[in-house]
């Protein structure tokens, strides 16, 4: 006897339409709210007597909350439009803003540290995360595309 496989298998999901769960909903809330919590730790740092943070600093700090607000907002768009295509396009552009991020602690080095070999390992960590996030954006702006272009009901 042969066996029946269930009629689900061979359907496919609409490329980027989807339902939001109550799962995928919260779990954009309490990515919200740890963006928060991250704002606060980060604009109290000074205060709490990091000796190896410099003035320069809150130099950095506007580009690290810009790029934080960013995804904030990219949450907050999730909670109300959850379509693959546009998750992808928006990831894209938060991820620009983590480069910038990247880039101006990079030239600002907010950091007192003595030892130079120190500091040439940390600009070479910067700057390999900087470029993960390029390849992170190329990625994610293919994804968009691909994906805005198999659906039908996009824009």
């Amino acid at each position: 006897m042969k066996k029946q496989e269930p009629k689900s298998v061979n359907k496919k999901k609409s490329p980027g339409k989807s339902k939001i769960s109550g799962g995928r909903k919260i779990g954009y809330i309490v990515a919200i709210v740890v963006m928060i919590v991250l704002i606060y730790i980060l604009r109290h740092l000074r205060e709490w007597g990091l000796t190896f943070l410099t003035e320069d600093f809150s130099k950095c700090l506007f580009y690290i909350e810009l790029s934080i607000y960013i995804s904030i907002i990219a949450q907050a768009l999730f909670i109300l439009y959850d379509n693959r295509w546009f998750k992808h396009l928006i990831q894209a552009i938060t991820n620009i803003a983590s480069g910038v991020a990247l880039i101006m602690v990079y030239v600002i080095f907010p950091f007192a540290i003595e030892d130079g070999t120190w500091i040439k390992w940390i600009k070479i960590g910067i700057l390999v995360l900087f470029g993960l996030t390029v390849i992170s954006i190329i990625v994610e702006l293919f994804k968009g595309f691909r994906d805005l272009g198999k659906d039908p009901e996009a824009v």
